[in-house]
């Protein structure tokens, strides 16, 4: 269990106690006073590079100040974080990231009222919207106090306030998806003024129901596992997270009004995301320092990238040409007044107000300067309305995957991305439940929507990779993939039809659903409306050729000037390549390696610490007799094991297998031997659950 044990005479704090709380400059200068505490110094040891000691153990003590319950419940969803990133694979450093992340996630709460955080009933929009924008606050707020991007990601992600993720739900990195499962867990179980505890069975329930829309079902599973084992135990002893708050109990005056400080803070900041749509402060060397929520959104810069940017006022305005206002108010120490043209997502044009404040030290010096933009065409009242209703125009209220309308706005947006660089495709899937009226007909209407919303729960588990997901009508479902070509988006249609043939639906023994898929990717031509045309049309293959199956639209062949198709022929030794990426650890990809062998009866031809040589099929007569006997024709498969770097958003070891596919025969026509290639590669794939 983390706890910070530095004290906190390292950390400067203004006694704001006599300041009245609307001194913008004092509150600002406060603001500054955490950036320069947070700066990582050169004796700080780099395990030390998450969070610096002072500002964690300040922190928690703020939240033990404002209530010793939450932060006990935070300790509580720490450990459980912990339990459920291990059981699947995190390694030690990933794990005190996500502990971290857990033990601060709730820090917003120290600006809300306890008439709404303890409110014993459902909240009312506003005050949904009033409660995420106090998240809001304490992601700008934790930049502040340089905490390492990972964890602000995982906080901001798994309140669903980053920009990323409320443009698509799917991209939640694992350690948003981790955080929020235990956070709603610890939640469950605990009594709150509006119900009484539940038991675990009754919270993995709950917890359950819920996947798919809401939370991970393999994050619940893992969950599960963890519970079941002797380290969850420590979740029932009260006195141990009575230990830990106690320890972050601010006892002195100074502790206090570092304490203190935070509220004032808090309440200043939450001012300043309700007035206007953005704001950002330079510092004095000229350095972006705090990047809020609203401007992330505005100029579609994350935080990670505009925090210690070089200010130029190009990032928010590219067609600014005269004196940059900054400079002035840097100069002059006064504050002005402007208008500025700003860039929208559509390339369209707009005019907004922009004021700018110079931050004062007592001696009169300009520490820092402070934007503050509105867009004075839309009012910022009724924003918890406007949210509840965005939501509910852009998702199907069935199953809760985006609508049609929605999908059309997000093919869009993938089109004109891929449309400005071309290197990376995207492909769309069209999948369509086979035989659907048949389970109305027999089951009922209200057994068929059971169906259609398992099925959306099964597409949003079963795929990671920033997939959209939406319903096109009736039993048809979409999924935009971006950045997949073809064969990878066939890979993983085929892992979603099987996954529907394993599932029993509506817990009804005997109720089988198959689905039938068609593929189609963007190609050089194309238009937005023709890629989807070719999927429909591939899924119209399926259909047509027997269901429950996948049809992959061809590429449009090169003609020559005689109107002859172009057919490009190797002009060396038939081979094929590919690579595979898993997270399937050393000792089970051996295991995996040993069960592939036996199920296709490979037979071993060389085996190395890293590299594994293998023969796949038959060399007898019938090998090359026709294509129903593609699964026979002879070929080598080299396999060579590396392993890849980590990156921000995976926490787990990931292994890249780089495979080489060879005829055994050199007697073969080349279309049927890559054919017979790409076959075994995604068998391989399949087996390692790998990308």
């Amino acid at each position: 269990m983390a706890v910070a044990t530095s004290p906190t005479s390292a950390v400067r704090a203004l006694d704001l106690s006599n300041t009245h709380p609307m001194d913008s400059s004092r509150l600002f200068i406060a603001l500054l006073n955490l950036v320069q505490d947070g700066n990582p110094s050169p004796a700080r040891k780099s395990g030390s590079s998450l969070i610096a000691a002072p500002t964690f153990r300040r922190l928690l003590s703020a939240l033990h100040y404002r209530d010793a319950n939450t932060l006990k419940h935070s300790c509580r969803v720490g450990v459980i974080c912990v339990g459920i990133a291990s059981r699947l694979g995190w390694e030690s450093d990933d794990l005190r990231i996500i502990e971290i992340a857990a033990l601060i996630h709730d820090i917003g709460k120290i600006g809300i009222p306890d008439h709404i955080l303890r409110k014993p009933g459902k909240l009312s929009p506003d005050e949904a919207e009033f409660i995420a924008t106090y998240h809001r606050v304490a992601i700008t707020l934790l930049q502040a106090c340089q905490v390492h991007p990972d964890i602000t990601g995982i906080i901001a992600q798994s309140h669903g306030i980053a920009h990323e993720a409320r443009s698509n739900p799917h991209l939640l990195s694992l350690g948003a998806r981790i955080l929020a499962v235990a956070d709603a867990y610890d939640s469950l179980t605990t009594k709150q003024a509006f119900r009484e505890p539940l038991n675990r069975f009754e919270a993995l329930q709950t917890l359950e129901r819920q996947s798919g829309k809401q939370f991970d079902r393999n994050v619940i599973s893992a969950l599960g596992r963890w519970l079941d084992g002797s380290d969850a135990l420590q979740l029932a002893d009260e006195q141990a997270f009575s230990l830990t708050s106690l320890v972050n109990e601010p006892i002195d005056h100074g502790m206090q009004s570092t304490a203190n400080e935070l509220c004032y803070l808090f309440h200043h900041l939450y001012l300043l995301e309700t007035l206007y749509d953005a704001y950002y402060v330079i510092g004095s060397d000229r350095q972006v320092l705090i990047w809020s929520t609203g401007a992330a959104t505005l100029f579609g810069l994350s935080s990670k990238e505009a925090m210690k940017t070089k200010w130029k006022r190009q990032i928010v305005s590219p067609t600014y040409a005269t004196t940059d206002p900054i400079d002035q108010v840097f100069l002059n120490s006064e504050a002005m007044c402007h208008s500025m043209t700003i860039k929208e997502a559509d390339d369209s044009c707009s005019d907004v107000d922009v004021q700018t404040l110079p931050i004062l030290a007592e001696d009169g010096q300009v520490s820092g300067v402070v934007e503050l933009i509105c867009n004075n065409k839309e009012s910022k009242r009724y924003r918890g309305q406007f949210r509840t209703l965005q939501l509910a125009a852009t998702r199907d209220a069935l199953t809760g995957v985006f609508n049609r309308g929605e999908l059309e706005r997000q093919l869009t947006i993938l089109y004109e991305q891929w449309n400005g660089d071309q290197r990376y495709p995207f492909s769309v899937v069209f999948m369509d439940i086979d035989h659907f009226k048949s389970i109305n007909d027999k089951y009922s209407h209200a057994v068929g929507d059971l169906v259609l919303t398992e099925c959306a729960r099964l597409i949003q588990d079963d795929l990671y990779s920033g997939e959209i997901i939406a319903r096109y009508g009736g039993e048809e479902f979409i999924i935009l993939c971006p950045e997949t070509d073809a064969e990878t988006a066939r890979w993983r249609a085929e892992r979603l039809r099987r996954a529907l043939l394993a599932k029993t639906f509506a817990d009804i023994d005997g109720l089988s659903v198959t689905a039938s898929f068609g593929i189609a990717e963007v190609e050089a031509d194309d238009t937005a409306s023709s890629v989807m045309a070719r999927a429909d049309a591939s899924l119209y293959d399926a259909k047509r050729t027997g269901r429950n199956r996948i049809c992959v639209a061809e590429s449009k062949p090169q003609v020559d000037k005689a109107g002859r198709v172009v057919r490009n022929r190797s002009s060396g030794p038939l081979k094929h390549s590919a690579t595979i990426q898993t997270c399937v650890a050393g000792e089970l990809l051996q295991m995996k390696f040993t069960g592939f062998v036996e199920s296709y009866r490979a037979k071993v031809l060389k085996v190395e610490s890293r590299r594994l040589e293998i023969q796949m099929g038959s060399t007898g007569f019938l090998a090359n007799l026709s294509r129903s006997g593609l699964e026979r024709i002879p070929v080598r498969m080299q396999i060579e094991i590396t392993d890849l770097p980590s990156v921000a958003q995976s926490y787990s070891s990931q292994m890249l297998l780089k495979v080489r596919v060879e005829p055994v025969s050199s007697q073969i026509d080349e279309d049927r031997f890559l054919l017979r290639a790409d076959n075994v590669v995604q068998q391989l794939r399949s087996y390692m659950m790998g990308t």
